[in-house]
């Protein structure tokens, strides 16, 4: 057994910049935008960055946005496609049901989904409220029963 303990790693990660819905389309159907696929583009290279050789669990919401954001975002990242894979409870989930999902796994993990849960979540762990704009992620950093934000990404302010 090792006598220093790394801490664990957790991405959480909100989609990229979604359309606005339409008439009669049901909001989990909602795309990205060009700028939102450009914000994965940048939320890549920072989650390249960051990740590095963790071999990271990633759990989606099953939105389109989500699933889109998830594979523009790690499409450069060396991640076993079998790690990867869409979770009905991200939907909608409260920072109680991301709080359970964070407890299942004992490693690295990225979770790709929505507000208001993500920030929630973020303040129930770290007890410091930020906001977490479309494409933005939060780095924790989890020993035991603490937590710390390590880093945070927000998309750059080009125009739309």
């Amino acid at each position: 057994m090792s006598t220093h303990s790394m801490p664990r790693r957790v991405w959480l990660v909100r989609h990229a910049k979604a359309e606005p819905g339409s008439v009669g389309q049901a909001d989990r159907d909602r795309a990205l935008t060009s700028r939102g696929r450009l914000q994965c583009r940048q939320l890549g290279r920072w989650l390249g960055q960051r990740i590095g050789a963790d071999a990271a669990l990633v759990r989606v919401s099953p939105a389109r946005r989500t699933r889109e954001t998830a594979r523009l975002a790690l499409a450069n990242l060396a991640l076993d496609a079998d790690a990867i894979g869409l979770d009905e409870r991200i939907w909608e989930a409260s920072a109680d049901d991301l709080l359970a999902l964070i407890g299942e796994s004992s490693g690295a993990l990225v979770l790709i989904g929505h507000n208001p849960g993500l920030e929630q979540v973020q303040f129930a762990l770290t007890g410091t409220l930020l906001p977490l704009p479309p494409g933005g992620a939060f780095e924790l950093e989890l020993s035991g029963d603490q937590a710390e934000l390590g880093a945070r990404f927000q998309p750059s302010s080009e125009p739309t």
